[in-house]
């Protein structure tokens, strides 16, 4: 039995890996040997990582279901399988507000990238895993907002709903050998390159759009640790999970937050 993260042979797809915890995954990834596709749908962003990482790009909308299955048959194609795929692709930042203010129209638009994505990415790629029949990993970011709320309620609930999907994807695939699991990032820094400053200065990070804002601010003073996290560090566990070290982890939910869920 081999106690290091081995990802060689393996396909792996990471959407909204243009930047922040999406990037740092793909990085991640890379170099535990899996043969990488960044996708974003900012089509520049995604050559422009890719480059960097020396990985695959692959442009993609989350929200258009066609477009998905699409994508994912491209993937199957022109590597033989897709064996792992994270379902990083998410937004809030100007999405949220108080229920009573928030137009209907915003709510929904979050709901089609942080929900209605990570489904159309979850079935695409189980259904050609099944089909391939040598099992895989579905790896879904959620949030500590899926069970802390602060956010808002469009965030919120939608971080919410990817674990229930998990918690789901994980009864209904796991006869196919096929594992579903959460991670979910507490406060982790992806404001600007570089390691995070103190965590005193979260009172100067924006919280546009944030009802419980000062809560929020007020808990990120406190984490256990005393700091902000690391996008690598959010991409370590997930390496985990897409390793054979968690070959029998499924329907779980690792908190990678410092201990913010303690608070």
């Amino acid at each position: 039995m081999s106690l290091t993260i081995d990802l060689n042979g393996k396909t792996a797809l990471v959407t909204g890996s243009g930047g922040g915890i999406g990037a740092a995954i793909a990085k991640v990834l890379g170099i535990a040997g899996a043969n990488v596709i960044v996708s974003d749908i900012n089509s520049t962003t995604t050559e422009e990582t890719a480059s960097q990482l020396g990985a695959k790009a692959l442009p993609l909308d989350v929200t258009d279901g066609e477009a998905v299955d699409a994508a994912i048959s491209q993937i199957v194609t022109e590597n033989g399988s897709l064996d792992i795929i994270v379902n990083n692709a998410g937004i809030y930042r100007e999405y949220g507000g108080p229920i009573v203010d928030l137009e209907r129209e915003r709510f929904h638009a979050l709901m089609k990238v942080n929900v209605d994505g990570v489904f159309y990415c979850s079935q695409a790629a189980a259904r050609v895993m099944i089909e391939a029949g040598n099992g895989g990993r579905i790896i879904n970011i959620a949030s500590t907002q899926s069970i802390s709320p602060g956010v808002g309620v469009s965030y919120d609930s939608s971080k919410a709903a990817v674990l229930q999907m998990t918690r789901t994807l994980a009864l209904e695939l796991g006869k196919y050998d096929i594992t579903a699991n959460a991670v979910a990032p507490g406060a982790t820094w992806v404001a600007a390159p570089g390691d995070p400053p103190p965590i005193d200065t979260a009172a100067a990070v924006p919280r546009t759009g944030e009802p419980l804002g000062d809560q929020v601010t007020s808990r990120i003073s406190r984490i256990p640790l005393g700091r902000w996290g690391k996008t690598e560090e959010i991409a370590n566990v997930v390496a985990f999970v897409a390793s054979p070290l968690a070959s029998y982890v499924t329907g779980a939910y690792y908190n990678v937050d410092g201990g913010w869920l303690t608070l």
